[in-house]
Order: C-alpha cells, then sequence, then structure tokens
C-alpha cells in the first residue's frame, strides 16, 4: 500500500476505484469522496445514493471492499476501512466501547447489585446518521431499571452493510453472524450464566437479528416488528436499507425461509421462548406472517392493534409494555402461550 488514503467523486462512481486501488497496491485505510458542486453539501453520500444511480454504485463498491461511512463535511464523505475502526473510533479508545477478538463492538452493563445470574443481548435499530455510531444506536436505553435483579445488559454494534449488517453475514463480512454468537458465548460463559437465562432483544433491524441469532443459536429471543424481508423497503422506499447490489450473499426472505424450514424440520428442537411483537397496522406484518409461516403455532406472537401505530417505526414505542413482560418473562423462565394473539 502506497497511500493510506485516495479520493474520488460522487459522479465518478465506481470505475475508478478498481484501478485505483490497483495503483496503489493494496486498499488504503481510508477513502474520501467528493460530492459536485451541483450537490447539496451537507448531503453525505448515503444521502445522495438514494436517488443518484452512480453514487448508490460508488457507495456500494466500497461497502463491499469493507468500508463504512464515519464522517461527513463540506460536500466530502469519509470512508474507513472495517480492520481500523477499533484504531480510530473515539469511542473504542476511550474505552467507553469494547471490541471482541473477532471486530464485534459491544458494551457490558453490570446490574446494580454486582450479581451477574442473567443477561439481555440488545441489538440496535437502524439509524441513518454519517457516524459510526449509525451502527450503535443506543436501544431502550433505560431497560436496566426494568428488567429481573441480577440481570447484565450485553449491548451489540451491528458493524458492516450500509446502515448495518442486521446481525447477518455480509459481502465484505461472511463470517460477521458467527463472531456475534461467539461473543454472546463468551461473555455468557464469563459470568457463567446458562442459556435459558440469556434473552436477545431488539427492534426492528435488531429485531432481525433477535430472531436470527435466536433461533440460530438457541436463545430466548424477544424481537419487536423485525424485518425479515428485503422486499418492502427495496420497492416502496428506493431500497432505504440498501440491501440490493450484493451487499448481502442472500436476501432476508431466502436466510429466514431456509432457517425456519431448517427448525421446522427438527420435530423436537424448538428453541423455547421465541416472542415475536409486532402489529398488523405495521406494513412489515404481511412479510412476517409469511416468513414464519413454518413455525407460526410454536412461537409467540403478539399482536398490538394500537390505533396510534400507523408505520413500522411505532411499534416499539407503542408496545413497551409488552416488551418488558415478555423479556421478564423468559428471563424468569415462566411460560408464555404459543400462536398468535391480540394485545392492545
Amino acid at each position: 500500500m502506497k497511500d493510506s488514503i485516495l479520493w474520488t467523486t460522487a459522479q465518478a462512481g465506481p470505475d475508478n476505484i478498481a484501478a485505483a486501488v490497483s495503483d496503489n497496491e493494496g486498499l488504503p485505510r481510508y477513502f474520501r469522496v467528493q460530492t459536485e458542486t451541483s450537490m447539496d453539501p451537507k448531503r453525505d453520500l448515503m444521502k445522495i445514493a438514494l436517488s443518484d444511480v452512480r453514487a448508490k454504485s460508488l457507495l456500494l463498491t466500497l461497502t463491499n471492499l469493507g468500508y463504512s461511512l464515519y464522517f461527513h463535511a463540506a460536500g466530502e464523505s469519509r470512508f474507513i476501512r472495517h480492520d481500523r475502526l477499533r484504531h480510530h473510533w473515539p469511542a473504542v479508545k476511550s474505552g467507553a466501547v469494547s471490541v471482541s477478538e473477532n471486530e464485534i463492538f459491544y458494551t457490558f452493563e453490570e446490574p446494580p447489585s454486582g450479581r451477574v445470574e442473567r443477561l439481555v443481548v440488545v441489538f440496535s435499530p437502524v439509524s441513518s446518521r454519517a457516524r459510526l455510531v449509525r451502527y450503535f444506536r443506543r436501544s431502550f436505553g433505560t431497560l436496566q431499571k426494568f428488567i429481573a435483579p441480577h440481570t447484565a445488559v450485553l449491548r451489540v454494534a451491528d458493524m458492516g452493510g450500509v446502515k448495518g449488517a442486521f446481525y447477518l453475514d455480509t459481502t465484505a463480512l461472511p463470517h460477521n453472524s458467527l463472531n456475534i454468537h461467539r461473543l454472546i458465548e463468551d461473555v455468557a460463559g464469563r459470568f457463567a450464566v446458562p442459556r435459558e437465562k440469556v434473552v436477545i432483544y431488539g427492534a426492528s433491524k435488531g429485531g432481525t437479528g433477535a430472531v436470527y441469532h435466536g433461533l440460530a443459536g438457541g436463545w430466548r429471543s424477544v424481537a419487536v416488528d423485525p424485518i425479515l424481508s428485503d422486499e418492502w423497503y427495496e420497492t416502496y422506499k428506493k431500497d432505504y436499507h440498501f440491501t440490493a447490489g450484493d451487499v448481502f450473499p442472500a436476501p432476508k426472505q431466502e436466510v429466514f425461509s431456509e432457517l425456519f424450514a431448517e427448525i421446522s424440520r427438527e420435530t423436537n428442537s424448538l428453541r423455547p421462548g421465541t416472542v415475536i411483537i409486532t402489529s398488523s397496522r405495521s406494513p412489515q406484518f404481511s412479510y412476517t406472517f409469511d416468513a414464519i409461516a413454518p413455525l407460526r403455532e410454536r412461537i409467540t406472537v403478539f399482536d398490538s392493534q394500537n390505533t396510534e401505530i400507523r408505520k413500522h417505526p411505532d411499534v416499539a414505542p407503542k408496545t413497551i409494555y409488552a416488551q418488558v413482560m415478555a423479556i421478564n418473562s423468559l428471563l424468569l423462565g415462566l411460560d408464555l402461550p404459543v400462536g398468535q394473539r391480540l394485545i392492545p
């Protein structure tokens, strides 16, 4: 590698990237992307890419090479190579955020008692900020106040992809889900927390991860209006999550179809305590309901009828009471009804 920084422009698209990397004799630590003077200098490359085909192609190319947008100002979007994140991110350097040996970023909150007997793993929802914190949006920040005593909280960042990897594998991070699995195992093992006292929790994108890791890893889980298909956002929201363009080895609908089918064939192996809190008023409901069909009568689905729910982001804040109930029930080993149940 000759230079640690390479420059390009949004309008140039991805055409010059391969040649620039070759001439540089390797991937630089950083890419800096200048937007054209005709573009709003306050709009980062993610925002520009929603309506500009070449800018989107450039963004996806950099993402698949393992770069993340970490800063934007004055018409310049800056990208950093994944393996440099731990050396660059101020929260990591200050010790506020920890990094596993497999490059998974996380925080750990001990319970007030100092005794760790249970563990809640929190996955983050989507954020669109042109900062690294978009991968680690804090979800339910006051959770510690409402869960059973002696319960620690492990918050896991969702690095990879443009707006996160949804805690799945990506082209650039093909072992991402396994590394997340290892982190949870390691933290639970450190405090001798048994598997049945671990609950994975998340809303939206975090809910995607909660469903996947709960079922694939054999942990209890509470997922709030999870996104189990890419179709709606790709069709109606201009691919708002940037899931197209080979960023992921397979679309979510395929990932979950295979996972649910595999588990449904294992007669006695359904992992205990899978809870999905959703609403038939959310545009994600039909996708979720269809996706879980093979397991619908073997997991718990709470369908909120709250008339204040009008869109997907409304589900989480309007169902907090059900989330707390479900998390604590699973932590304490209390039975929840399987199948679909209507809730307020």
